[in-house]
Formats: C-alpha cells, sequence, structure tokens
C-alpha cells in the first residue's frame, strides 16, 4: 500500500501546521470582511487590506487541506498547488502596495510640515 508513512511527530507537526492554516485563514478572513480595521502588517488603501487577507485565505485553505491529506495518507491534490501559485503572487503585490502607500503617506506628511518655507536645496 503506498502512502505517506508518518511517526508521532510527524503527525504533531502536521496537526500544528493545520491549526496554523486555519489560524492564517482566520486572519485573512477578518481582513477581508473588515477591511477599514486591518491587521498592524498591513497599513493602506481597502483594496490592499483586501488583497492581503484573500492571499492569506487561500494560503490558509491551501495549507490546511495539504496537511489535512497528508495526515491521512494520501498525496496533497493538485488544487493545492493552485491556491499556493493564486496566494503568493497575491501575498506579494499586497505587502508592496502597503510599503509604497505608506511611503507616499510619509512623504506627503513630510511636505506638510514643511510648509511654505521648503527644504533648503
Amino acid at each position: 500500500m503506498l502512502g505517506i508513512q508518518t511517526d508521532a511527530l510527524d503527525t504533531a507537526g502536521g496537526v500544528f501546521m493545520t491549526v496554523v492554516a486555519l489560524g492564517s485563514a482566520w486572519l485573512g478572513g477578518l481582513a477581508v470582511l473588515r477591511p477599514h480595521r486591518p491587521l498592524r502588517p498591513i497599513v493602506g488603501p481597502v483594496w490592499v487590506a483586501r488583497t492581503w487577507g484573500l492571499a492569506y485565505v487561500l494560503l490558509g485553505i491551501g495549507m490546511a487541506g495539504k496537511m489535512t491529506t497528508m495526515l491521512a495518507g494520501k498525496e496533497p491534490a493538485w488544487p493545492m498547488a493552485v491556491l499556493y501559485w493564486a496566494a503568493g503572487p497575491l501575498m506579494i503585490f499586497s505587502m508592496t502596495a502597503a510599503g509604497v502607500s505608506q511611503w507616499r503617506a510619509r512623504s506627503r506628511a513630510d511636505g506638510a510640515v514643511s510648509g511654505r518655507h521648503g527644504r533648503h536645496k
């Protein structure tokens, strides 16, 4: 019989990763449902918070599915890989967009503080 053979330590690790994956999906769901109050790492426009949340939901679902199938002794199905491939670029894009948004907000705030006496060149 083919399948993944696990010992107690592998099983404990798989259960832990499943719990982490479900937590990731839950936190992502909060960001999708409440984009005006995003978690601390993501600050920026509403669409950035929703994109970040969607990425974490996809990543959590994919990871939980993969770990659950591995704990059952089966090979993970191809939809898990598709979820990973979709979540990765979304996460990178949302982190980059949040960084750019924060940078622009700081540069606008610096311009407002210097006022009409601008920076000396």
